[in-house]
């Protein structure tokens, strides 16, 4: 199989967005080394990814003590010095305006693919040992709750006054920043498995949308502290209700 070598220093979500473009490689007969940030690896969100074969840790451009600018730099030129080994390389910077980022991973390298699915790898024992967590704790049904982001606060919304007005009384696990639930797992997959089990499903802008969005789940409420269209799930028949910036629009 043929290697290829891509930069992305995006977070977990994008990351998930990047899925159709790991697939369209790996189906040209490409296997992909990822150049992306430490959460990548530390989540084992790509663990059981057939598309990846090793991550190649690059700093977050966001967090780096040189500051945006110059990491931005400092990573393409590890990508540049690198390429020369593979067959094939590429990267998306996601620069200037756009509105989907799953197809601008393609138009950025100069690749077209009308396979935009979303993908989320959740090995089998992973899947039924949060069956049995679910079945032994919630055997009536839960609301999973993700409000509170802990790096997007501008997304942050209380929506606990909603939830009592609106959904079944059920218990809410809560996975965003101090809930109930936050990072209980060290490896996100469980928690995406968790998400699967919810009888509904309130979550601001994060990798748990494109979760959904990747198992066909529907979502009760789609969150979006600023207007950001170019991370909405693709289905909107999935979405009941999106609010965007304090307001109803859906």
């Amino acid at each position: 199989m043929k290697k290829a070598l891509f930069l992305y220093w995006h977070g977990l979500g994008d990351v998930i967005m990047l899925s159709p473009l790991l697939r369209y490689l790996h189906n040209n007969g490409y296997t992909t080394d990822l150049l992306c940030r430490e959460s990548v690896r530390s989540s084992k969100l790509l663990d059981d990814c057939p598309y990846v074969d090793n991550l190649i840790i690059v700093e977050n451009p966001w967090r780096s003590p040189l500051g945006f600018s110059k990491q931005v730099n400092e990573n393409v030129a590890k990508l540049k010095q690198l390429a020369p080994t593979y067959d094939w390389a590429g990267g998306a910077l996601h620069t200037g305006r756009f509105l989907d980022k799953v197809r601008r991973n393609f138009d950025e390298n100069g690749l077209n693919c009308n396979d935009l699915n979303l993908e989320v790898f959740i090995p089998a024992h992973i899947d039924e040992e949060v069956t049995q967590y679910v079945t032994e704790k919630y055997p009536n049904g839960f609301i999973f709750n993700h409000t509170k982001v802990e790096y997007h606060k501008n997304h942050d919304w209380d929506s606990s006054q909603w939830i009592s007005q609106n959904l079944p009384k059920l218990p809410i696990v809560d996975t965003g920043y101090d809930g109930n639930h936050y990072r209980r797992w060290e490896d996100i997959r469980y928690t995406f498995a968790l998400v699967k089990h919810a009888s509904h499903r309130v979550i601001s802008s994060s990798v748990f949308v494109h979760v959904c969005d990747a198992l066909r789940l529907p979502i009760d409420v789609a969150n979006y502290g600023t207007p950001d269209r170019k991370v909405w799930p693709h289905d909107q028949e999935l979405v009941l209700r999106i609010r965007e910036a304090g307001k109803w629009i859906k």
